[in-house]
Formats: structure tokens, sequence, C-alpha cells
């Protein structure tokens, strides 16, 4: 069984990038030898990171169920609007406040999102880096949704039925490199 955790990076109201998280968390459900779960940074409710997540004044039990989750993921799914040619600030709180062993040798497929035609590319290459900066294994296929109101409705189901051709090449490759870095460790 493959462990995925989808890390849903946008806190503000409305948010499309939200959508697509649910979809990918119900895809990935349904696949076999899959089990996704979400993290919704919305909910989450972080402090500003002023130390890693065990040392941290505000160190709380919900921080404890976070590091436990994100130790126990064989693969991850970063998805961000982006914001000025990057991911959020949110996302970039989020994975500061745990240590780089919790992402270590552990894929990460990065989404981003746009009401844009583009997607979100620089969003999507900047956490790219940072996936590799915090030593997890940047798939190297990226999801991009454009017009990302166009393509799914507020609770995740897809709209644009012609997009399903990236989402399952994403999908496809993401399990791939999950399940070759599992057998592997």
């Amino acid at each position: 069984m493959i462990r995925y955790t989808i890390i849903s990076g946008s806190i503000r109201q409305n948010r499309n990038s939200h959508r697509v998280s649910l979809h990918l968390m119900e895809r990935l459900n349904s696949e076999p030898n899959s089990k996704a779960e979400l993290i919704d940074l919305a909910e989450a409710n972080l402090p500003v990171m002023t130390d890693l997540w065990d040392k941290h004044p505000q160190h709380t039990e919900a921080f404890t169920k976070l590091a436990n989750t994100l130790k126990n993921s064989d693969a991850f799914i970063w998805v961000s609007p982006e914001y000025n040619g990057s991911y959020t600030p949110a996302l970039k709180n989020f994975i500061d406040h745990f240590p780089k062993q919790a992402f270590y040798r552990k894929p990460i497929g990065v989404v981003s999102v746009s009401t844009g035609a583009l997607g979100g590319i620089r969003g999507a290459m900047n956490m790219q880096e940072l996936a590799l900066a915090v030593q997890g294994y940047a798939l190297p296929q990226l999801l991009l949704v454009p017009e990302v109101t166009t393509k799914f409705d507020t609770a995740g189901s897809i709209t644009d039925e012609a997009f399903n051709k990236q989402l399952n090449l994403f999908v496809t490759e993401l399990i791939w490199i999950s399940e070759a870095v599992k057998n592997k460790s």
C-alpha cells in the first residue's frame, strides 16, 4: 500500500486550488494499493514558523499529528496556486515547520493552479526546487492546471473531460515512482 499525502497549499477564502486537491485525493483513493489523505492548510492554521514543530512555542497535539502524517507518508503531492511567480507562503511555512527527514527520499509531485492560461508553471518550477531542497524526489511530470474554474467544480469533480489526459499522465507517473521508491527501500 502506498500512502500519499496531498497538501492543499492555499488558505484563501474561495480558493480554486483546493478543488484540484479534492479531486486528486478521490482519484488516488480509487487506485489499487493507494491510500490518500489531505492536509488542508486552511484548516491546519499553523503559526508563522519560528522553530521546528517539536520545539515551537505553540507546540500542540495538532503539530504532532501532522508530523506523524508526514512521517508515515510514502509520497506527497503539493498543490498551490501561483502567487507572483511562486507558490503560497502558507505552503512554505508548513514545509519549514518540519525537518527535511519528513520528505527525505520520498516522491513529491507538484501541482500548480491558475485561473489564467499558463497554469502557474513558474510556481510549479519553484515547488520542484523546494522538493529537491528538502531532499525529496521531485516528480519530473508537472501537473499544471490553467483556467481551473473551467476544469473542476467546487467539490473537486472534473468538468473538462479533455483535461483527464494530463491528470492520468501525472497520476500514472506519481504511482510509478512511488512504487519504485517504496520497493527499493
